[in-house]
């Protein structure tokens, strides 16, 4: 399995220029694609980018393709997001990556803080299926849709900006728990992990791989994790104070999402494993302001990938 590596853009205390600068020395590092993630108030900065707006603005600055990891569905409504997706898709000529999820936590308190009403849990998984399946409708080609869903509908909507790629541009569905990760083998076009340890992944995976089986499908599989790659124990300490304040190492690794972390030895064989189960992208994000970790592993661990 061949294995690309995309990198996620810096969004949060940071200005315009050196987020240009960072995804052009991104894409010089041999990084193909490059992500943004879309809190709109995350605990940890004070100040902060929108995501889609930020990605459609360093399209010309950058070849790599552009990802969305993920977007929050509950954030825009699909008819608009479909229409923008659309737009970015031919602004890039053929570069969106579409990742799309429901959320993660701080979400609840941020749509309370913005007034954003929320979708109820046991409507989540009826509701993003419909949001996923109005996104491909509104994305092609072809006359005047309608749909009639549970919570959304379209009658005689044009499909007046098709997408470049077609049928659409690939949508990765972001999926963690067991009944969202059966719903993106069925609907994705892509599964996009983001969980605490690999050990989560080895469990998800099965599951995912067994309902692909069961459906008959074969969606592509990604890797989102933070990284945290040092040479020794005192390079080791000094990285592990971009994680912030926790009670253990261990809690920081966790909470973090830092499923590749260590030497670069140990982060190859995490890697090949990874490779192993299928994974064909990997997308890494540094909390290191100067992009440490990722600048090392772009020349310690991508050419020792075959």
């Amino acid at each position: 399995m061949v294995v690309f590596f995309g990198a996620v853009i810096p969004r949060y205390d940071v200005d315009f220029r050196k987020v240009m600068d960072t995804v052009v020395m991104f894409e010089e590092l041999g990084f193909s694609s490059v992500w943004v993630t879309d809190h709109l108030q995350p605990r940890r900065a004070s100040r902060i980018l929108e995501s889609w707006t930020l990605l459609a603005a360093l399209a010309p600055v950058t070849d790599a393709r552009l990802g969305t990891v993920v977007l929050c569905s509950c954030y825009r409504h699909p008819s608009l997001l479909a229409k923008m997706a659309a737009t970015l898709d031919h602004i890039s000529n053929g570069r969106l990556e579409l990742g799309v999820g429901t959320g993660s936590e701080p979400q609840t308190e941020e749509m309370q803080a913005l007034g954003i009403e929320p979708w109820l849990p046991k409507e989540k998984i009826q509701r993003f299926k419909e949001y996923v399946e109005t996104l491909k409708l509104l994305l092609s080609d072809g006359e005047p849709v309608n749909y009639e869903g549970k919570f959304y509908s379209l009658r005689g909507a044009l499909r007046n900006t098709p997408s470049i790629q077609k049928p659409h541009p690939p949508i990765w569905i972001g999926a963690r728990g067991r009944k969202m990760v059966k719903l993106a083998a069925e609907i994705g076009d892509g599964w996009n992990f983001y969980g605490e340890t690999l050990e989560e992944y080895r469990d998800a995976v099965k599951v995912f791989d067994e309902e692909c089986a069961k459906l008959g499908r074969r969606p592509s599989k990604a890797i989102f994790t933070n990284l945290l790659l040092y040479k020794d124990d005192a390079d080791k300490m000094e990285k592990m104070k971009h994680l912030g304040s926790h009670v253990s190492e261990e809690e920081a690794l966790r909470k973090t999402y830092t499923l590749l972390h260590g030497t670069p030895n140990k982060i190859i064989k995490q890697v090949e494993e990874l490779q192993e189960q299928g994974v064909g992208l990997i997308i890494l994000r540094d909390m290191d302001p100067e992009a440490s970790s990722i600048k090392a592993f772009a020349k310690e661990i991508i050419p020792s990938i075959k």
